[in-house]
């Protein structure tokens, strides 16, 4: 039996004859959190539709825990909660006509849990929804996801017009009531810190194809940026292969390579540079680098 919550297997999409996604292929382990990152436009919300059956890719498969996702069963869909990036909700209804109504058709339903959202993020019951700020429809929706009780939720930028208060309360409910019981998320967000501060696997989007997969601690590691000084003008070629980004200006060379190795480093040492010092990096400076459009992939081989 399968470890994975979530299995993609060589999922190609089409749309008006352009190619959305490219042979994308990821795993996402049962009790994980998973950030699915990628630029406007690079499949990411593609990908939610297509996992949650309400579109079908051009070739592929994709599984959500271990049923096919074209044909999922209503106790299968019961055990999923979605967040969807408009937060979309019966616009007339008073919060808590709506919560009511999920309430009672909800497979499961933790009052427990759904109670502590409600009040961290203090919803008022006898407004209608489409009296609610931005921010409070974000917070009913991912309340509504949540209180379900999911064995798997699947966010999509969640967090949207969230402040941060209301951001850093989600986030860590999510890890401490979600995971406890070794719930999994797949999370997409623009907010890099916040996905940074909870996912413990990261893929990136680039261009349809999926040019990162790994657990963030990995990448981290993969991705070194250096500053590199000479005693004359910094040379144009190092004969390093997978460099992501290189800027010379004069003496000086900003160098950013993925899978940084020993044999790199001995390549290195052999132009005879004055000073190395490595530039600490966050996953959002990782991710703009990956994201550019002559960047290497960022492989999970081991070090030789």
């Amino acid at each position: 039996m399968t470890n994975d919550a979530i299995r993609v297997q060589n999922m190609v999409k089409y749309f008006d004859g352009r190619c959305v996604l490219d042979d994308v292929s990821f795993n996402v382990a049962k009790g994980s959190i998973y950030g699915l990152l990628g630029r406007n436009g690079t499949g990411k919300t593609t990908i939610i539709r297509i996992l949650l059956g309400l579109d079908s890719p051009t070739r592929g498969q994709t599984h959500l825990l271990g049923s096919e996702s074209a044909c999922l069963r209503p106790a299968t869909r019961g055990r999923i909660g979605y967040v969807a990036e408009a937060h979309v909700l019966i616009q007339n209804y008073k919060v808590g006509r709506l919560i009511k109504l999920y309430k009672d058709l909800a497979v499961n339903w933790n009052d427990n849990f759904f109670n502590r959202l409600i009040e961290t993020f203090r919803l008022p019951m006898d407004r209608r929804v489409k009296e609610l700020s931005m921010g409070m429809r974000a917070q009913l929706n991912l309340s509504l996801a949540m209180g379900i009780d999911p064995e798997l939720l699947i966010l999509d930028d969640p967090t949207l017009g969230l402040d941060t208060v209301a951001r850093r309360q989600f986030l860590e409910l999510a890890v401490d009531l979600l995971q406890k019981d070794g719930r999994t998320i797949l999370f997409s967000s623009h907010i890099l810190s916040d996905v940074e501060r909870i996912a413990d696997h990261i893929g990136i989007l680039r261009g349809g194809k999926l040019v990162v997969d790994c657990p963030l601690e990995q990448l981290k590691h993969r991705v070194r940026k250096l500053r590199i000084i000479f005693k004359e003008t910094a040379p144009a070629q190092l004969y390093i292969t997978e460099i992501i980004n290189q800027q010379i200006q004069g003496r000086e060379l900003i160098l950013t390579v993925a899978n940084w190795n020993k044999q790199k480093q001995v390549l290195l040492d052999t132009f005879k540079s004055e000073s190395c010092t490595e530039i600490p990096m966050s996953l959002e400076d990782i991710f703009i680098e990956c994201t550019r459009a002559d960047s290497a992939p960022i492989t999970t081989e081991q070090e030789a």
